[in-house]
């Protein structure tokens, strides 16, 4: 029978009502409460309950306090047929029923489950046992202090884990490979001793396919054991050690050894891309490089890993998005992808934690089943991705340490990285792909305004439309704003547009920035890359301000920011690294007018307008150390 009230214990302490939550009071009348529910049907003296609380510490106040907590408890109990305290034989008896303690409840499923698994069930006592896993809110009894607490969380815990071993060798048993390797390999990272958890570990990875990986799983288990308690592997570990080597293991009865593959999809593929951009103009080369790089790691058995930076509002987020959606039957597992917030120090960068936890349960793992520290996270992660084929895009990195445990580990899968920073690490140590996206070329920005205004309108004014791409200096963020307005004013004439986009007294940003639209607000992207320079390097920016053209020497840097030039060189470094400023050849550098615009800004000063002539395509002839006429330059 459902009792009116109910007890939690599996997680903090909490009182029911009637399906309402009320206050199970002050941590010490927690305490008491917890004495009191686990020896529920026994009477326990006051002595007793002082001890559970303080153990050797009890201040002199402890009984009347004690007192005080039960008294409060009584009253949250009130006039109940299906609950009390009472006072029998000068201790305190709790009278409620079994079923209205979640421990009661789970020490019935599992027996339950016990029964199906011994009656050849495994599907049955894997379902139970899950959802006596589902009754856990937390670590028992969580917060609740004393030394009676301190031993029970120890027992429930130890409940609570020989539970999670069962449920996960009923998935083994039932051939479900794969999904158990990916839980059990996190368990053992939490408790790298278990033993039980060891062997259950390498009998899914053999089930799986992976025998080299079970072999080394009990490697290490046995080197740790022999290592932290001077002990060797049990009978039990050696034995599932010595069959598998021998190639004489028995898989579970009924089981085979495809079986765990035919479950290693998730019921539905993971679908999570953003939309993509009906046309992708002027990318069709970096795309390429892309296709070979999946062609390439295909080849070697590798992980296909890109990482896309440039300019800011250069359009990485876009092409990754786009490229991806093109790329998607490459990879029927599904799509994964995580903006990471990687904006520097104004705004808070994603915790990988958080977006393994979201990951693992796209990918079907229970909510309870994920684990509490991110490199469990990232193993089960990489565990599940092994037998997969899956696009994983992580956009706007904050840096390759933030990225450690999203990527995955497997050849058949593929991590799509953007980032406004060059990750020299990821590169270096994954070697992966760095693909840096430059402004388009005119004839490129050309056919962005064609596609989105009509090629009707733009080859109307072909001078209008040249004038509006070097106001925006060929970014595809600041085309899109230009497009934007364009499109709700259909009747314009380009060239009245145009000359609204005309810098200002205030400079050639003010046109592109936009409270209302923020995601068109090119001033702002612009200031999301500054902000992740280090101080030396945002002076230099700033001073660069002074700078009238758009290509630079390492003298003329040197010269505008009154620096020795060793450290300019260095310095100017950390602004490439920022996609700020690019390096032409060694020693000539340009940005992009819209970026110089808003270092003039920084700096306080206004900056000369460039020459209206529209930019070509051809690369300017490296300037002297005297200023040169501004000329812009793709970057």
């Amino acid at each position: 029978m459902h009792a009116d009230i109910q007890f939690s214990v599996l997680g903090p302490v909490r009182l029911h009502k009637q399906g309402l939550e009320e206050a199970a009071g002050q941590p010490r009348q927690c305490a008491v409460l917890a004495s009191l529910l686990l020896r529920a049907g026994r009477p326990v003296s006051l002595s007793r309950l002082v001890e559970d609380v303080w153990g050797d510490e009890a201040p002199p106040s402890a009984i009347g306090s004690v007192r005080t907590y039960v008294y409060r408890l009584r009253r949250a109990l009130g006039e109940r047929s299906d609950g009390s305290l009472d006072l029998v034989d000068g201790g305190y008896l709790l009278r409620i029923q079994p079923h209205a303690v979640d421990l009661n409840r789970f020490k019935e499923t599992t027996a339950a489950a016990r029964e199906a698994r011994g009656a050849g069930d495994p599907e049955a006592a894997a379902n139970l046992l899950s959802k006596g896993l589902d009754m856990w809110k937390g670590e028992a009894l969580a917060g609740v202090p004393g030394p009676f607490a301190g031993r029970q969380r120890r027992v429930l815990g130890e409940l609570r884990l020989a539970c999670a071993e069962d449920q996960l060798a009923c998935e083994v048993e039932r051939g479900r490979y794969a999904e158990a390797a990916a839980e059990l390999s996190a368990l053992l990272v939490e408790h790298p001793l278990r033993e039980r958890v060891c062997a259950l570990l390498m009998t899914a990875l053999y089930g799986a396919g992976r025998q080299s990986e079970a072999l080394t799983i009990y490697h290490s288990t046995s080197h740790l054991l022999r290592q932290r308690l001077g002990v060797d592997p049990s009978p039990e570990l050696r034995h599932v050690h010595e069959r598998i080597l021998s190639g004489r293991f028995q898989l579970p009865k009924g089981s085979d050894r495809t079986a765990g593959r035919r479950h290693t999809a998730s019921p539905r593929p993971p679908a999570q891309l953003p939309a993509a951009l009906p046309h992708l103009v002027g990318r069709e080369k970096e795309q390429e490089q892309v296709e070979h790089l999946i062609a390439d790691a295909e080849a070697s058995s590798s992980v296909a890993i890109c990482v896309v930076g440039g300019a800011a509002g250069v359009g990485k987020t876009a092409f990754a998005t786009t490229v991806a959606h093109r790329l998607a039957d490459r990879f029927p597992d599904g799509q994964l992808f995580a903006d990471l917030h990687g904006e520097g120090p104004g705004a808070e960068p994603e915790d990988p934690a958080g977006v393994l936890a979201a990951f693992l349960q796209s990918l079907q793992v229970r909510p309870e089943a994920v684990p509490e520290t991110t490199q469990a996270r990232g193993l089960m992660f990489r565990d599940l991705l092994a037998e997969r084929r899956m696009l994983v895009v992580l956009d706007n990195a904050w840096n390759a340490d933030q990225l450690k445990h999203l990527l995955p580990g497997s050849p058949g899968s593929m991590a799509l990285v953007t980032s406004r920073m060059q990750l020299h690490a990821l590169v270096a140590g994954q070697q992966a792909l760095p693909l840096t996206l430059r402004p388009l070329s005119q004839g490129d920005a050309r056919s962005f305004l064609a596609g989105r205004l009509g090629a009707a309108r733009t080859s109307a004014e072909p001078e209008a439309v040249d004038r509006l791409i070097h106001l925006a200096g060929r970014l595809p963020l600041a085309l899109a704003n230009v497009a934007a307005r364009a499109a709700y004013r259909p009747q314009m004439p380009l060239a009245s547009l145009a000359e609204e986009y005309a810098p200002s007294e205030h400079g050639p940003l003010d046109a592109f920035t936009s409270e209302v639209d923020p995601v068109l607000d090119v001033r702002a992207s612009i200031a999301r890359s500054y902000r992740l320079l280090d101080p030396e390097a945002a002076s230099l920016f700033r001073a660069l301000g002074a700078w009238p053209g758009h290509v630079f020497a390492t003298a003329d840097a040197a010269r505008t920011a009154a620096q020795p030039e060793h450290w300019v060189r260095q310095t100017l470094s950390r602004l490439i690294r920022a996609h700020l400023v690019s390096e032409i050849v060694p020693g000539t550098y340009d940005w992009n007018r819209l970026v110089a615009a808003y270092a003039a800004e920084q700096a306080g000063s206004g900056m000369p307008e460039a020459s209206d002539q529209a930019a070509g395509d051809d690369p300017p002839t490296a300037p002297g150390s005297a200023p040169t006429t501004s000329v812009d330059f793709p970057s």
